[in-house]
Order: C-alpha cells, then sequence, then structure tokens
C-alpha cells in the first residue's frame, strides 16, 4: 500500500514539474533569462527526480511492505483454517441434529402403528363380539321358532312328543333335545340344574319357572313378554304372557 501511494506521489510531483517547465517556455521569448531559468527549472526537475527516487528506495529498504503481506498471509490462513473448522463442526452438528429427527420420526410412526394395531384390533374384536352375539341370539330365535311350531298340540300328562302329546317339562326337553341339550325330566330338576338369571336378564330361549310352594311348571321364553308350554289338557301347547303367573324363577341352558 505505501509503495502504491508513493508512486502515485512520484507521478504527481513530475507532471507538475513538467507543467512548470512548459509554463517558463511559453513567457519567454528565447532570451538568456529564460534559458537560465529553464535550464535551473530542469536542474530542479532531476534533483527532485533523484530525491524522490531516493525516498522511494529508502522507504522500502527494510522490507516492511513484504512484513506486513507475510502477516496478511498468516492471518488469511488463519482465517480460512478457522472457516473450514467451523463448517465441519457445522456439519458434525447437521448430522447429529439429523439422526436426532430420524429418531424422533422413528419414534413417532412406531407409536402410529401401535396406535393402529391397537385400533385394528379392537375393531376385530368388537366385530367378533358382535358376531357372536348375532349367532348366539340367532340360536335361541332358532330354538323358540322351533317349539312354536307345535302349538296347538295336545297336552298329555308324563307325555314327551312334541307331536302325540307331552307335559311342560317334558315339551321343553324334547325342544332342547333338538339341538343337543340333555334336560332332566321334571320342572324342579330342570330349574336346579340350569343356570340361574335374574328376570331381568330374561331373554329368548330361557325357561321360566312357576309354583306356590315348589316349582310344578316349566315355559319357554319366546321373547317380546311372551312363552310357549303346555298349559293344560284343555289347552295343550300354547302361547301365553309369561307373567299369566309370577315366574319363581329364571334358568338357561343356552349361552
Amino acid at each position: 500500500m505505501k509503495k502504491k501511494i508513493t508512486v502515485m506521489l512520484l507521478c504527481a510531483c513530475m507532471s507538475i514539474s513538467v507543467c512548470t517547465g512548459v509554463q517558463a517556455a511559453d513567457l519567454s521569448s528565447g532570451d538568456s533569462d529564460s534559458k537560465v531559468e529553464i535550464e535551473f527549472q530542469e536542474e530542479d526537475d532531476s534533483t527532485d527526480k533523484t530525491e524522490s527516487e531516493d525516498a522511494e528506495d529508502g522507504l522500502f529498504s527494510d522490507g516492511s511492505d513484504d512484513i506486513q503481506t507475510g502477516e496478511l498471509s498468516a492471518i488469511a490462513n488463519q482465517i480460512a483454517v478457522q472457516v473450514q473448522s467451523q463448517a465441519q463442526d457445522y456439519q458434525t452438528k447437521r448430522q447429529e441434529a439429523r439422526k436426532v429427527i430420524d429418531a424422533r420420526e422413528v419414534e413417532r410412526r412406531a407409536q402410529e402403528i401401535k396406535e393402529e394395531t391397537t385400533k385394528i384390533r379392537k375393531e376385530a374384536q368388537e366385530a367378533a363380539q358382535k358376531k357372536a352375539e348375532q349367532e348366539r341370539a340367532a340360536h335361541r330365535e332358532k330354538i323358540a321358532q322351533f317349539a312354536l311350531q307345535f302349538v296347538g298340540n295336545p297336552y298329555v300328562y308324563g307325555g314327551t312328543s312334541l307331536t302325540n302329546g307331552a307335559d311342560c317339562s317334558g315339551f321343553v326337553m324334547s325342544v332342547f333335545k333338538e339341538f343337543g341339550y340333555d334336560l332332566p325330566r321334571v320342572a324342579a330338576a330342570q330349574y336346579e340344574a340350569s343356570q340361574k338369571k335374574d328376570i331381568s336378564q330374561l331373554e329368548t330361549g330361557d325357561l321360566v319357572f312357576y309354583g306356590a310352594g315348589g316349582i310344578n311348571h316349566v315355559a319357554l321364553y319366546i321373547g317380546n313378554g311372551k312363552i310357549v308350554h303346555a298349559s293344560t289338557a284343555a289347552t295343550g301347547i300354547k302361547v301365553s304372557d309369561y307373567n299369566y303367573e309370577t315366574p319363581v324363577g329364571i334358568g338357561t341352558y343356552v349361552e
């Protein structure tokens, strides 16, 4: 930088000297005084040039410009090293951040899969339960519908024939036998062997038991508040309201 400034100053000085010499030549008409002045000016120019050259040589004789250049180069190298180090550090942190983000994404997706699996399993269980309930209800309904086809057939005390005559316990025993159930012969024993239920849980296919001082009659519940039973010799097998008499117990053999 100093060298550039010095060169510029020397150029300026030379320009001034030339201009001064030209002005002196224009003002003179060739007399001796003018020649002396021009020669004097030229001497001054040579002197100035020598002094400028000496000054320039003296300015950089100690190698200060080279020293500054070396210092700037060292600083530039140091900055470059720092920039490279920071760039590497940035890349390392970026990769670590990417790993954290990827790990969180994997964890999030795993949680989603877990929730989806739980949902699917729950829906499958609910569907299976619904299907099982439908099949259970259908099975109960089938028993009721089978029994209803014998409405109008005769009541016969001690009988077990669905067509030729049966008493109350013989009727339900024979109906359930068609579906693979083995019930005891008399009403009291049928109640004892059954799975007990509260009347609020009464559903199609359950048995309703009646009696005063002990169970002596049984009927099959067919839904909608109705029963089918072998009532009496006068009425045979018929449909009645389940509460035509007060029930004393509810039992079932059907799941």
